[in-house]
């Protein structure tokens, strides 16, 4: 089993425990902040769904499958609890994203995951090397299972 491999099984296990969490939260916790004044469940699986959509570019996959998600799960405090998708929306999408980035996962070489993202430029890639999309990939799995965590900690 190569590195890439062990990453992408990362990746995988994560998104199968996200499914599992989305499949399984209750109703009545979905929506609630998970501490008063915070975030719910219901925003914190849309903005992973966000941040995996936004992979398609960063990546250069391709352009967004859903740009809408950016203005429904932003990041101001207090003003971003409403508008939600439903959980089944969440779902329908976020399975969407990641399929589109599985498929193109698979034929990605070694070699194209130590590539320079598209937020680093060349100077800067040059300098600092590490900003490839692996990196990327596992800076995503450690954001995912941060806010599964969290989520874990209400259920």
């Amino acid at each position: 089993m190569t590195t890439i491999q062990i990453c992408l099984l990362q990746w995988d296990s994560y998104n199968r425990r996200m499914l599992k969490m989305l499949n399984t939260a209750s109703e009545e916790n979905f929506n609630t902040p998970l501490v008063p004044g915070g975030n719910s469940p219901s925003w914190l699986f849309g903005h992973l769904a966000d941040t995996d959509d936004a992979l398609l570019p960063l990546l250069g996959i391709g352009e967004r499958i859903y740009p809408e998600l950016a203005k429904i799960y932003h990041h101001e405090r207090g003003s971003n609890q409403s508008g939600h998708l439903s959980r089944q929306e969440l779902i329908a999408k976020w399975t969407d994203i990641v399929k589109a980035l599985d498929d193109h996962f698979k034929s990605m070489s070694e070699n194209d995951w130590l590539q320079r993202h598209t937020a680093a430029s060349e100077e800067d890639f040059k300098k600092e090397p590490q900003r490839n999309k692996l990196n990327v990939l596992l800076s995503r799995v450690t954001h995912k299972a941060s806010h599964l965590g969290q989520i874990t900690l209400q259920h």
